[in-house]
C-alpha cells in the first residue's frame, strides 16, 4: 500500500518542527551517569527456550524500551572471536590510504560500500565527521532479485586489499540476522502479542551492517560539533557493537543527554521508528548522537534490522484495539528507506503521529 502525498507532507512538517527542537539542545553536554540509567539485560534465559525465562526477559526488554529506548545486552551468544574479527577488518579497511578507500565509494545507483561525510571547511553544529562502510545481504549471482533494479538488491563491494573482509563481514552479518530474530520475538512477547508476530515481515529483510570510523574531534571545537548529529533510527532494531572508545550519547525522556559508554562484550540495543510505530508508541525511538572527544580514533559496528522492502508498517491491530486508536500513520518500508539510502542523510526524529 503506497503512502499518500498528504502523509508525506504531514511527516515533512513534523520533521521540520522536531529538527529545530532537536538542534536547539544538541549542544548540551552529555552527563556521565550511573550505568543503572541504561538497563543491562542478560539474554541467556531467553535463548535457553524456557517459557518462563523468555517471558521474564521479554518483560525486562519491554520496560527498558518504554522508559529509555536503549539497553545493554549480555548473554547474547555471539562469539567473541566474531566480534573481534569484524573490528579487525574494519580497522584494516579504514587504515588503507584514502585513494584505495575511494575505489569502493557508494553511488546513488550502488549504495553499498564506502561513504565519507563532508564536514565542510569549518566544523559547525550541522557537520558530520565520520566514515562508513555499508554491507547488506549477499545475493547469489543468479538471484532474480538482482534483476529488479531495487536500490536494496545489489551485490556488496568487497575490498580486495583487505584479506578475509568478505568472509568475516558475511559471517558477522549472518550472526546479527539471527540475533535480531530472537530480539523481535522478545519484543513481541514484551508487548503481549504472539512471539512470531513479526516473522512474516522479515523474509528478505533490508538489513545492514555499517562499519563506522569516527576520527577524534579537534580540541578547539565547541559542544555543538559532533561526529553525528542527533537522530533516531528508521528501522525496528539497531544492534550496536561499540569498540573500546566511548562517544555514544542518548537523550533521556526528561530531556537530559547522557553518555552510553561501551560495556565489554555487551551489545547496545535500541529500537527505531518502525518498532515505535508497530508498538503504537509503547516502545520509544530515542534521539542519540556520537561525539568522539577521546583524541584517538573510534570504531563501532551497528547492525540495522529492517523489514522487507514491500512491508507497510502500521500499529498492530491488537494494540490499536487495546489503546482505542492508531497513534501513527502507515509507512511503506521501501519508500521510507530509499530516501536515506540514496542521499545518506541522517534524518531527525520522525513523529509520524496520526492526526
Amino acid at each position: 500500500m503506497p503512502v499518500s502525498q498528504s502523509d508525506w507532507r504531514r511527516l515533512a512538517e513534523v520533521l521540520s518542527v522536531v529538527l529545530n527542537n532537536a538542534m536547539d539542545d544538541d549542544s548540551i553536554v552529555a552527563k556521565a551517569v550511573a550505568m543503572s540509567e541504561i538497563p543491562i539485560i542478560d539474554f541467556a534465559p531467553f535463548l535457553s527456550g524456557d517459557p518462563a525465562g523468555k517471558q521474564a526477559v521479554a518483560s525486562q526488554v519491554a520496560q527498558a524500551l518504554e522508559n529509555v529506548g536503549f539497553f545493554y545486552l549480555t548473554g547474547h551468544g555471539v562469539p567473541a572471536e566474531l566480534r573481534a574479527a569484524i573490528f579487525d577488518r574494519s580497522a584494516d579497511f579504514f587504515h588503507l590510504p584514502l585513494e584505495q578507500r575511494r575505489r569502493y565509494k557508494t553511488t546513488e545507483d550502488w549504495n553499498r560500500g564506502w561513504i565519507q561525510s563532508d564536514p565542510g571547511e569549518t566544523l559547525t553544529a550541522d557537520s558530520r565527521v565520520f566514515e562508513q562502510y555499508r554491507i547488506q545481504r549477499e545475493f547469489a549471482p543468479d538471484d532474480p532479485d538482482l534483476l529488479t533494479g531495487s536500490v536494496f538488491c545489489q551485490p556488496n563491494r568487497w575490498p580486495a586489499e583487505v584479506p578475509g573482509f568478505d568472509r568475516d563481514c558475511s559471517a558477522y552479518f549472518d550472526a546479527m540476522v539471527e540475533l535480531s530474530r530472537h530480539l523481535l520475538h522478545a519484543f513481541a512477547l514484551g508487548i503481549g502479542v504472539a512471539e512470531d508476530r513479526f516473522d512474516p515481515w522479515f523474509t528478505k529483510p533490508i538489513a545492514q551492517i555499517s562499519l563506522m570510523y569516527y576520527p577524534p574531534l579537534p580540541d578547539d571545537v565547541g559542544n555543538e560539533v559532533k561526529n553525528t548529529i542527533a537522530h533516531t533510527d528508521d528501522g525496528p532494531i539497531t544492534i550496536l557493537a561499540q569498540g573500546d572508545i566511548p562517544g555514544l550519547e542518548i537523550k533521556l525522556p526528561n530531556g537530559a543527554w547522557i553518555a552510553a559508554p561501551p560495556i565489554p562484550g555487551a551489545y547496545t540495543i535500541n529500537v527505531g521508528n518502525m518498532m515505535m510505530w508497530w508498538s503504537n508508541g509503547r516502545f520509544r525511538s530515542t534521539l542519540h548522537r556520537v561525539r568522539n572527544t577521546s583524541r584517538v580514533e573510534r570504531f563501532s559496528v551497528p547492525f540495522f534490522s529492517n523489514a522487507d522492502e514491500d512491508v507497510v508498517v502500521a500499529p498492530l491491530p491488537e494494540l490499536v484495539e487495546r489503546d482505542g486508536k492508531a497513534r501513527f500513520a502507515p509507512m511503506h518500508v521501501g519508500e521510507l528507506l530509499s530516501r536515506f539510502y540514496k542521499t545518506f542523510k541522517y534524518e531527525p526524529y520522525k513523529d509520524n503521529a496520526a492526526a
